[in-house]
């Protein structure tokens, strides 16, 4: 550090150059100048050293957060994307929880394409492994229970709205990622895919994150719940799908999916809570 050089100066030099993944830039041609050796290990080896505990512990947390991905890729393949995506997009929060954020954007990019070429499904299982991530700390919603919806009378049906809770998403995706994602959690052989436009629910229960396919008549009831629909147009949706005769009681069965699934926050009768 030079004389006239502030504390806040020297420390802002040595994070750039300690989280430069790009290559020596002008800052680490003159380490001499401002950064000593010491007990034989010279400047450049002392910041090398800080310069791999910051990508290996970004890399580390981004391999939890995307350990399928990591697997479909392999070591040097995942390595390669990590130090790519963190040149394009290198961390501004203080917590490692927000790393892997646009991780699904840079893969869907232009700078991506070669894993596009080589996994064409990478970024449809980054969006899937990144949801999974950040719905874990997706606020905690109120959870309705069966008892209040026994409690409705049954000529008021027609007219019940839910409101669902902020802890799921619905992806709509064109590989089925979800199996190489369960083959990885149970520590089975990774499936090759075949490009299949697919639905995938993703939601937390009790504290645990869980995922499924979603077939697309329940993915276009649910849409029409989040969306303020009341029972009776469920069911009419539905019985466009299957027939009258047996809307109701896949209405029903979808409810009661929902209600276990813990999807449903709230309901609401005739305008009425």
């Amino acid at each position: 550090m030079s004389a006239r050089e502030s504390l806040g100066e020297a420390q802002a030099r040595f994070a750039r150059v300690a989280t430069a993944l790009e290559g020596p830039g002008p800052d680490e041609a003159a380490l001499g100048t401002w950064l000593r050796a010491a007990r034989g290990v010279s400047a450049a080896d002392r910041m090398a050293i800080y310069s791999h505990a910051y990508f290996a512990r970004i890399h580390g947390a981004l391999r939890e957060d995307f350990g399928a991905l990591a697997a479909a890729l392999g070591e040097a393949g995942f390595h390669d994307l990590v130090k790519l995506y963190l040149m394009a997009h290198p961390p501004h929060h203080f917590s490692l929880r927000y790393a892997g954020a646009k991780l699904p954007q840079f893969l869907a990019s232009e700078a991506a394409e070669f894993f596009r070429a080589r996994w064409p499904f990478a970024p449809d299982l980054a969006a899937l492994e990144w949801a999974l991530a950040d719905l874990f700390d997706a606020p905690d919603s109120e959870v309705l229970e069966r008892e209040s919806l026994a409690a409705v009378p049954q000529e008021r049906w027609g007219a019940l709205r839910f409101r669902l809770g902020d802890a799921h998403r619905v992806l709509a995706l064109d590989w089925p990622v979800g199996d190489l994602r369960e083959a990885w959690s149970a520590e089975r052989p990774l499936p090759t895919l075949a490009a299949r436009p697919t639905r995938v629910l993703v939601y937390r229960r009790d504290e645990r994150m869980f995922q499924r396919a979603l077939p697309a008549l329940e993915a276009r009831a649910l849409e029409l719940a989040r969306t303020g629909a009341d029972l009776e147009t469920l069911c009419g949706a539905i019985a466009d799908e299957i027939g009258a005769d047996d809307a109701v009681e896949h209405a029903v069965s979808l409810l009661d999916r929902w209600l276990s699934e813990h999807l449903l926050a709230a309901l609401e009768v005739g305008g009425t809570d």
